[in-house]
């Protein structure tokens, strides 16, 4: 009796972690930066939602002095969003339950005010809609800030003075 009862422990047990880990690991979010622009200082917030619908979500960034937060994805779906300038949290939820629909895109684009030489997403966190749980989130690859100054010369005439005029 105490082998059998043993035998449907460890089954039970078995299915248990199946049914548990299978969920855990394949309910995924993803966040990444996208578009980093130093004349506009925006950058995007990219999101691949390919689990299901997200009701909120919370990311840092680093080597980035946020000052907003606008467009996309979650303004679509009437999210409010806080942008913490010191702190470099962001953190975005409907109060009225809205969620942003599974697929991907822009969820939303940073206003900053200075930047590093590199800007990383870490510490992200997507929840389910009625808060009942959390998706497993990567904040993907820090992207480089560092932007390469070009510039195109060419030579042009020698006015009747002997000058020569240079274009760019």
């Amino acid at each position: 009796m105490h082998s059998s009862l043993n035998r449907v422990n460890k089954t039970s047990l078995a299915l248990f972690l199946y049914v548990f880990m299978s969920s855990f690991f394949l309910m995924a979010t993803s966040f990444q930066l996208d578009n980093f622009n130093p004349n506009t200082q925006t950058v995007d917030v990219t999101y691949d939602f390919d689990e299901g619908d997200v009701a909120g979500f919370q990311f840092n960034v680093s080597g980035l002095s946020l000052s907003d937060a606008s467009g996309g994805a979650a303004a679509d779906a009437g999210f409010d969003i806080s942008v913490g300038s010191s702190s470099g949290i962001v953190l975005g939820f409907s109060f009225v339950g809205d969620i942003i629909p599974q697929g991907s895109g822009v969820l939303t684009t940073l206003s900053f005010d200075d930047f590093g030489e590199t800007a990383c997403l870490s510490s992200t966190i997507a929840t389910l809609p009625g808060g009942i749980g959390e998706y497993a989130s990567d904040g993907g690859d820090c992207i480089s800030t560092d932007v390469p100054l070009t510039a195109s010369l060419s030579l042009g005439a020698f006015d009747s003075s002997g000058s020569l005029e240079v274009l760019y």
